[in-house]
């Protein structure tokens, strides 16, 4: 057994030394301390820190984190709840990335440059993981960009030309209830290892609607989420389409929260994005209990795409044409079926016989997984897979090659806060 950040298992070994008594004072003063009232420990299943609370999903696969207050408060529950595993993740992602190519120094001004896009709020959320977390602002700073690092060393530099989703509702469902599948796509090779780390991050400010992360530990950026509407929202990069970048701009994964935060339905946060120019170009869908959309999001303008057929909204990485008149000669056309099949495939698997008006959550886990060879858009660069029904305010989660799917219901995290005035 090795010794905790902050040297408690040490006190605990000199208390056996002193006798009895002493180790019983020894273990409450234990349980009192930040961080262990109500915890099993670092190795357990449940966490309380200040206001936030902790638990592993049924297979304990992954950690749900239920926080509120302030950004500031809910940094520092967040770092109290996860100190080890954010100080673990930090040394692991480091070197591998120091490995791969960018010395520790780079990493430190990208982080550094990363968090200035940020929200106020999400700064303030990261401040306060530093305070109690046992990193350093720099170091949790380095974390939250740490995938990002990892994607820069592992494509080049390049933008990523991975991620889609689905949406299916009316007629494409077994009883019309709308459910969204979406692939993070990026490398499954360089990144499955870090699956260990991917969490459901509740947010409860004290104002606006409550809304849940899904990101591996330390990672504040929104690039797949829920609120507590039922507002469901997923990130696909669409640098290919428009490869212009806009430093000065607020990074959309930043707005995604505020979008949250602020929308109950589809139509505010169109309406929200759209008012928002964007920092470089994305795909975002947007589905809440009653229908999907895709909103096309160049950095000069932003459309809500036509769904591909009634009850039916399919995304990958490229703009979908036709364009608006003022787009052409903006944004470059799809790649050809050839090179790039995911659309065309995810559009003739979903409206196939096995699939049409046959959806549920378990068929839409399913159909993710059809590899991109069978027809499918599973492939290697897939890491990190989601199911979500709004209406249910419920998600199933996977993190390819390491772990089954895996269900969190986010319903009771929502509402469980509700009589202290949040999330209203």
């Amino acid at each position: 057994m090795q010794p905790t950040h902050d040297g408690r298992y040490s006190a605990l070994g000199m208390a056996l030394a002193g006798g009895r008594h002493v180790f019983l004072v020894a273990l409450v003063v234990l349980f009192l301390l930040p961080g262990c009232g109500g915890s099993d420990g670092e190795g357990g299943s449940t966490r309380s820190f200040e206001n936030g609370r902790a638990e592993r999903t049924v297979s304990g696969t992954y950690w749900v984190l239920d926080l509120a207050g302030s950004w500031l408060e809910m940094g520092r529950q967040y770092g109290g709840l996860m100190g080890p595993e954010l100080r673990r993740f930090h040394a692991e992602i480091t070197r591998d990335v120091i490995a791969r190519g960018i010395p520790e120094e780079d990493q430190k001004s990208t982080a550094t440059e990363a968090v200035s896009q940020y929200s106020s709020q999400l700064q303030e959320l990261l401040l306060g993981i530093s305070q109690t977390s046992g990193l350093s602002y720099e170091e949790t700073l380095v974390l939250n960009a740490g995938m990002m690092l990892l994607t820069d060393a592992v494509l080049g530099g390049e933008p990523p030309s991975a991620c889609s989703g689905i949406g299916v509702w009316d007629g494409y469902t077994m009883d019309g209830t709308l459910i969204f599948g979406r692939n993070w796509d990026i490398d499954r090779k360089a990144m499955s290892r870090y699956m260990r780390y991917l969490a459901v991050v509740v947010l409860h400010p004290l104002e606006g609607n409550a809304l849940a992360n899904i990101h591996p530990l330390g990672n504040v950026y929104l690039e797949t989420g829920m609120n507590s509407r039922g507002l469901f929202i997923e990130l696909n990069n669409g640098e290919y389409s428009d490869p212009t970048v806009h430093g000065e701009r607020e990074d959309t994964s930043s707005v995604l929260v505020t979008v949250l935060n602020r929308s109950d339905t589809v139509q505010q946060a169109s309406a929200l994005l759209k008012s928002i120019p964007a920092d470089i170009s994305y795909i975002l869908q947007i589905a809440d209990p009653t229908h999907a959309v895709s909103l096309e999001r160049p950095t000069f303008d932003a459309r809500v795409r036509p769904a591909d057929d009634r009850g039916l909204v399919i995304s990958y990485n490229s703009f979908v044409p036709p364009y608006p008149a003022h787009w052409w000669g903006r944004v470059a056309p799809p790649k050809p079926s050839s090179i790039d099949p995911r659309y065309d495939n995810m559009l003739r698997l979903a409206q196939s016989p096995a699939y049409k008006g046959l959806f549920t959550p378990q068929t839409m886990m399913a159909y993710l997984e059809v590899p991109m060879e069978e027809g499918g858009a599973y492939h290697p660069g897939t890491v990190v897979q989601v199911v979500a029904v709004p209406a249910e305010r419920t998600i199933w989660m996977r993190g390819c090659d390491y772990a089954d799917w895996e269900r969190v219901p986010l319903a009771g995290y929502f509402d469980g806060r509700r009589e202290s005035g949040a999330d209203k």
